[in-house]
């Protein structure tokens, strides 16, 4: 389908190229041919005058026709000419337009593929869970605590995945008004940093370097969210076994976050695409990490609302280095 759309263009851009290029030609020779007709009942009428060896090229009539067909010859390719650069702006412009619908409509089923997955699997395993506490009355307490952890586990993902979901339409809306307040930067990153530890200690290696105390003015949810979906970010993009290092400090003045991973990196044409939104690197079918397309998108357009940025680089010898930069809060 997506294929024959864009033959279809190619056909209908050619064939009003070929269309108007014709039509300026046939006016041009009609033009000429006008042009060359009254010259001719010119010449016959001043064959008749008295003085019939007056040169006619001579005559005031031959160069006020000459000079009025000149006229409509210029109009005529001055028009052509705007015409085509207006056509070919239009072109160009409808192109593009083609082109990002044709784009959005394949995240958005990538979208949909990756949600999909995103509730069913937390759904799958807490029912499970219950299922088993359910039809298990001899559970020991080390299996029973576990299961109602894995469930709560599964919820919290289910509640970061809602709670993503409406923040990114309130984003896209401008509904969504921060509401500012002084946040410690450093315990709020190492409690999210920590907590992910745990979680994944046996999966990856993950380490910190974070100054204590430091603060700024920002929005607690979105401060929270960013750092959440950095953090996770890294882990689903990093292998087993490897090192992803959390590092906050401060800098001329601003507050520098720092979230490494030593995953498989990111091409220089894929940098320009991460932060829109539904953006993911492969294709839903092939591809093994879970993710909605949201979290870096997120990040970015909460940033804005706090006055920060976030920054993609190369990290050596392998891997991503998202850096993030707020204003540090003046505190006494």
């Amino acid at each position: 389908m997506r294929k024959g759309l864009v033959v279809l263009f190619y056909v209908m851009v050619l064939y009003m190229f070929i269309s108007f290029s014709w039509w300026t030609i046939l006016l041009l020779e009609k033009n000429n041919d006008s042009l060359a007709l009254e010259l001719n009942v010119l010449q016959l009428q001043n064959a008749m005058q008295p003085v019939p060896e007056i040169k006619l090229i001579a005559t005031a009539e031959y160069k006020t026709i000459e000079k009025g067909y000149a006229k409509q010859r210029k109009m005529i390719l001055s028009e052509a000419i705007v015409m085509m650069i207006l056509l070919m702006a239009g072109t160009f412009q409808l192109y593009r337009t083609l082109t990002k619908e044709m784009e959005l409509n394949r995240r958005q089923k990538n979208f949909l593929l990756s949600i999909t997955h995103e509730l069913k699997s937390p759904l799958s395993s807490t029912k499970l869970s219950l299922q088993t506490l359910m039809k298990r009355n001899k559970l020991d307490d080390e299996n029973y605590f576990k299961l109602l952890t894995n469930s709560l586990d599964d919820i919290d993902r289910l509640k970061i995945l809602v709670d993503n979901l409406l923040l990114s339409a309130r984003i896209e809306d401008h509904s969504y008004q921060p509401s500012i307040e002084l946040c410690n930067f450093s315990a709020m990153t190492e409690e999210i940093f920590n907590k992910s530890k745990m979680v994944y200690a046996s999966r990856k290696i993950m380490t910190q370097s974070i100054i204590p105390d430091l603060y700024v003015y920002a929005d607690t949810l979105a401060l929270q969210t960013i750092i959440n979906n950095l953090i996770d970010n890294a882990i689903k993009y990093t292998p087993e076994k490897a090192l992803i290092h959390c590092q906050l400090y401060e800098k001329s003045g601003d507050l520098m976050l720092a979230i490494a991973d030593n995953g498989f990196g990111i091409s220089d044409t894929e940098k320009q695409k991460i932060f829109s939104k539904f953006y993911r690197v492969g294709n839903e079918d092939t591809r093994s990490t879970t993710g909605t397309g949201l979290g870096l998108y997120m990040v970015k357009e909460l940033l804005k609302l706090l006055n920060g940025k976030v920054e993609v680089k190369n990290n050596l010898p392998a891997g991503t280095v998202f850096e993030i930069t707020l204003p540090k809060a003046q505190t006494s």
